[in-house]
């Protein structure tokens, strides 16, 4: 009874998910569809289920809260269509990640751009992967190539850390000092002279670069850095009249900038608006305001981006800043000036390393003004920070609005964080922001830092369950997080002269200095040089460098690493050995093929048959069937003795084998159009009975027909893959081949027997149709010559274009082709 329930319950969820279908794509939607695919949570259970059951992973990289294209693929015409769905929840394990919440995942499996979809192998290892939206056919068909690939697979595989150490680099100041200058000069060439920002394709806002172009203006009066600065606010900045028409980053109407600009204008713009964009922007144009204060565009913009902040993101209660907001409809909302009371969605979550952004900003603005707002905004956001998100094991990297707070161990949390918390000391001079950032700078010793090479690791989390085994450690040492920290010891060793603190920040410097990036990535490492440079540190790193030796050769002795290294981890995963009688499994095998024969995708294959029946008497066309179907037949035999061997080599080629062969059937359609009348290019008026070339086209056909073909030589050739004797695979897909050849052989017996009499053989005898080209030449071609040679044609174009499985897309909407389906989809499902 309870499932009887449970299965109403799913009939009613997609029966309103189907209604749901027209409506406009929005978080609320994706949220109400989200039940149907049936989600794990990422990590070793996950994966460990994946290896008992034989299904590859299906991970879902995603992030409805404010990305829009996430809003439209997690809807019901693309990854919710029940289509998809059913697949994904029967032949997947399915693993669901907020990349906001898990932005240590994010940085590890994004596919270029959001949504991210990623197929794995039940070891974890990527099969293949791609951002944004794909066609439903397109998805159906790579998601059971992926079935058929893992199916395929016996893997046995040690996993250990994979880590090359460094020799130590120590900088000299003139080297550090040039450095800067290359960072700067490298920008410079990079800035938009028509409309400001960086390059000449879309835009993402780059605030710290050019933040730093102020402070170096502020030095040396370059009037070059400071036009860059003002040339990129007028060109991000948007005027009420033209709201519709040259709508760029900056929101006129509320306030507070969106996320990038989708081309070289700024215009039009992504209109999701991120917590840490605004952070650095306001800081920028606050900057910039110091400079000229008559500035009106930077006064506006400041006036109504605080605004924004102040009613939309603050927590005015416990201090914090909420994370984004989202589009809202894109330009049904933005691209009004009037909105109505209907407001866009705050993500109300609190992520620790962009409210440190948001904390420096706020800082920054108390310290210019000495407004008592900021002061109150900077202290009551550190006291949340240092009261709730701070534990034994470091930073948490996020805090929702239920009072859930997760995923500890990040170098992008505990740097940031701790880098707020020293400039909350500098600016208030409490202890306890001091302490808490001497905590944080412990963890990141103790856990993260690189005592042979310097430099800081992605991560070592103490969450175990929120990893597959092993992944709680990466090694990888990002520079823009590098350089965070750097900045952060150093100026806490101003604080504290723990020479330790200068220690790390000196061999930081000294291991990413070779791979400091441009623009914002590299800002804060130029801010580590340059605070390491004016307070004369050098000097004083030679003054102690004896202790500084001692402090190192103790870190290394206790390295947490050296431990980890000699560590191995044992994955394995086998296909499952069918076991039964071998008759009973033929039988499958036999009825399997029947069922082929009666499914939309045998269509494709039946112009192809008929073709080879209008080339031939009555007298041959059993004989031309059976010649034809033993090809297939073949074929599908070899591909069951290797479905295991070659497997992987079949998935990574069968496009190249459906191109090769599609060009193949255009070929003999055209050589069976141009086969008479034409001088010099003549075949005899002779009706064929060549039963190779039957056999050699039957193999063609049948390769490239096979990635057309459905779940019903899936799951055939599953079966075939995980038999314990390579010869009953083979007998099985040639039991599989027999079962599909049966009706036409019949038909073709049938028909012999009719002796060339009735309709279809006066059909085929047809009459001979004459084209004049000129006085001189005409054109000569039976009728049954010309619709073989037509049919061929199409086939191979629809087979070399990939439009075969489109096609059968659109012939499944009949009752009886449902209940063929059905047993489709039932028959993978009876071997599990």
């Amino acid at each position: 009874m309870r499932n009887k329930i449970g299965f109403m319950f799913v009939l009613l969820v997609f029966s309103i998910a189907l209604v749901q279908a027209s409506e406009e794509y929005s978080f609320e939607n994706s949220e109400r569809l989200k039940p149907l695919i049936e989600w794990r949570d990422y990590g070793d259970l996950a994966f460990e289920e994946a290896q008992e059951q034989g299904k590859p992973v299906f991970l879902l990289l995603t992030a409805p809260s404010w990305c829009y294209w996430c809003q439209v693929y997690e809807s019901t015409d693309y990854l919710f269509n029940p289509s998809v769905v059913e697949i994904i929840n029967s032949k997947f394990i399915p693993i669901y990640v907020n990349a906001d919440e898990r932005q240590d995942l994010t940085r590890q499996y994004l596919e270029g751009g959001w949504p991210s979809s990623t197929i794995m192998t039940p070891l974890g290892d990527r099969i293949y992967g791609f951002s944004g939206v794909r066609p439903v056919p397109d998805m159906i068909r790579n998601l059971n190539d992926a079935v058929i690939y893992v199916a395929s697979l016996n893997l046995v595989s040690e996993f250990s850390y994979e880590y090359q150490e460094k020799n130590i680099y120590e900088p000299f100041e003139a080297e550090l000092n040039s450095m800067v200058n290359s960072y700067v000069n490298y920008n410079l060439n990079q800035i938009d002279s028509e409309y400001g920002g960086f390059g000449i394709g879309q835009k993402f806002p780059q605030a710290l670069t050019l933040d730093h172009f102020l402070d170096i203006y502020e030095k040396t009066g370059s009037g070059e850095l400071l036009n860059a600065v003002k040339l990129t606010l007028e060109n991000q900045y948007t005027r009420l009249d033209e709201i519709k028409t040259n709508y760029n980053l900056f929101d006129p109407v509320e306030g507070g900038f969106h996320r990038y600009g989708v081309s070289r204008d700024w215009s039009p713009p992504h209109y999701e608006k991120m917590l840490y964009d605004n952070a650095r922007l306001l800081r920028l144009y606050r900057h910039l305001l110091e400079i000229e204060p008559n500035n009106s565009l930077a006064l506006e913009i400041i006036s109504k981006t605080e605004e924004y902040i102040e009613l939309n993101w603050y927590d005015s209660d416990f201090g914090g800043f909420y994370g984004n907001t989202d589009v809202n409809g894109e330009e049904a909302y933005y691209g009004l000036v009037d909105r109505g009371d209907v407001k866009a969605r705050v993500e109300k979550t609190k992520f620790t390393d962009w409210n440190s952004e948001m904390i420096l900003t706020y800082l920054y603005l108390y310290e210019i003004s000495g407004d008592e707002k900021y002061k109150d905004m900077s202290k009551k956001s550190l006291d949340f920070f240092a009261k709730n998100m701070i534990g034994e094991f470091g930073a948490y990297h996020y805090f929702n609005i239920k009072g859930e707070k997760g995923v500890r161990g990040s170098l992008l949390d505990n740097s940031y964080l701790m880098l707020a918390f020293v400039r909350g000391y500098e600016v208030f001079r409490e202890v306890e922001y001091l302490d808490a950032a001497k905590k944080l700078a412990v963890y990141q010793q103790n856990n993260l830092y690189d005592w042979n090479s310097g430099g800081f690791f992605e991560r070592n989390s103490p969450d175990l369950e929120l990893y597959a085994l092993g992944d709680n450690v990466l090694l990888n040492k990002p520079a823009s997080e590098n350089g965070v920290a750097a900045f952060a010891f150093l100026k806490l060793y101003g604080y504290t002269n723990e020479q330790s603190h200068l220690l790390m920040g000196y061999r930081t410097i000294g291991n990413q200095i070779e791979g400091t990036p441009g623009m914002d990535r590299g800002y804060y490492m130029i801010q580590a040089i340059e605070e390491f440079n004016e307070n004369n540190y050098y000097l004083v790193y030679l003054e102690i460098e004896d202790e500084l030796r001692i402090i190192e050769e103790e870190g290394k002795a206790n390295f947490w690493l050296t431990s980890l290294l000699e560590q191995k981890f044992d994955f394995s995963y086998s296909s499952t050995k069918v076991e039964g009688p071998l008759l009973f499994l033929i039988f499958i095998s036999l009825f399997a093929g029947f069922l082929s024969f009666i499914s939309p995708c045998t269509l494709p294959i039946l112009p192809a048959f008929v073709a080879y029946s209008l080339k031939s008497s009555h007298k041959n066309l059993r004989g031309m069937t059976v010649s034809f179907f033993s090809g297939l037949i073949l074929v599908f035999a070899l591909l069951g003795m290797v479905a295991t061997f070659v497997g992987a080599f079949l998935k990574n080629n069968l496009t190249v084998f459906s191109e090769f062969s599609g060009l193949v059937i255009i070929f003999v359609g055209i050589y069976i159009l141009s086969g008479r009348g034409i001088p010099n290019f003549r075949i005899h008026n002779k009706v064929p009975n060549d039963y190779l070339g039957a056999f050699f086209f039957g193999m063609i056909l049948a390769i490239a027909w096979t990635p057309c073909v459905g779940p019903i030589l899936v799951a055939i050739l599953i079966i075939a893959s995980t038999t314990t004797s390579y010869l009953t695979g083979g007998l099985l897909l040639a039991s599989y081949g027999f079962g599909l050849s049966l009706p036409l052989i019949y038909v073709s017996t049938y028909l012999g027997k009719r002796k060339g009499k009735g309709k279809f053989w006066n059909f085929i005898r047809g009459r001979e149709l004459v084209f004049e080209l000129s006085e001189e030449y005409k054109f000569r071609i039976h009728s049954s010559t010309l619709i073989s040679g037509l049919l061929f044609i199409i086939l191979g174009y629809l087979i070399f274009s990939g439009k075969l499985f489109i096609f059968n897309q659109y012939l499944g909407g009949t009752k009886f082709q449902g209940f063929v389906f059905g047993i489709e989809e039932w028959l993978p499902g009876f071997f599990d």
